[in-house]
């Protein structure tokens, strides 16, 4: 799977700014200090080192690993989806108790690679067919995440210094989550499932997700108030829910999976 082909062009330019930005401070910080900050990065690997050590003590005393001996079928989902993205490693799965948030994360350290599986959502999505279309879209999401580097640690130190600019960090998150969709729906290749997992995100039921009309969700994105939606989605660092699905029917349409399109014409393009 090619990840460069499939990235939202934001990410693209949000992207190519963070990290000319972020370069162009390192830089001057280096230059400026006669190379002295490197000295800085000695206590940042110490202290993330010690970050996973406690996060590591944490997850594996307090959440449920999987594995081929614990939810052998979420692990088969995660190893054929790691497998497409090309991913010379799978990040470790872990379902954990999230008090009724239903919620997902992919997280990297150093080394350590982590997907997390809040349990809501998993019970959310499974439906007990033979593809879990739904939990594979969201899986494949988390997993996308650490396939297009969004979680590495040294893109994410580059690019640092453009994260104090207001609001382009947070820009250049909602168009990696639209990068992420996209991918897991070429993953999943199910468009009525990949519609299906972001609306039951948004309604929090499975089951009235069968019963929810999907052009009628997205025409939602018409009644947002102008300004005031586009204030709260400059600081957010995901897109609207209504976004993200209008983005997923546009690649359908456009890569051949859906053959029409129910995004109203007179629609606000996508963040």
């Amino acid at each position: 799977m090619n990840i460069s082909e499939l990235r939202h062009p934001k990410e693209n330019l949000y992207r190519t700014l963070c990290m000319v930005i972020g370069g162009i401070c390192w830089v001057a910080l280096l230059l400026g200090t006669l190379f002295s900050i490197l000295i800085f990065l000695i206590p940042i690997a110490i202290s993330l080192w010690i970050s996973e050590k406690f996060f590591q003590a944490s997850i594996y005393g307090n959440a449920v690993h999987v594995n081929n001996q614990q939810y052998s079928k979420l692990d088969g989902i995660a190893s054929d989806l790691a497998s497409q993205l090309g991913l010379a490693s799978r990040p470790e799965m872990f379902v954990l108790n999230s008090e009724g948030l239903t919620n997902a994360l992919a997280i990297k350290f150093l080394s350590g690679k982590y997907v997390l599986l809040f349990s809501n959502l998993v019970d959310l999505l499974w439906d007990n067919s033979d593809k879990e279309n739904r939990l594979r879209f969201v899986i494949a999401h988390e997993l996308a995440h650490h396939a297009a580097g969004h979680v590495n640690f040294w893109l994410n130190l580059l690019m640092k210094p453009a994260m104090f600019i207001p609001f382009l960090g947070a820009a250049y998150s909602r168009s990696c989550e639209l990068t992420c969709d996209r991918i897991a729906a070429e993953l999943v290749k199910d468009h009525q499932a990949s519609s299906q997992a972001l609306i039951s995100l948004a309604s929090g039921s499975r089951e009235l997700v069968a019963h929810t009309e999907k052009s009628a969700f997205i025409a939602q994105e018409q009644r947002v108030p102008g300004i005031f939606g586009f204030m709260q989605e400059i600081l957010s660092s995901h897109p609207r829910m209504t976004k993200r699905l209008i983005a997923v029917e546009e690649h359908a349409v456009s890569s051949g999976t859906a053959t029409s399109s129910v995004i109203p014409e007179s629609r606000v393009e996508p963040a």
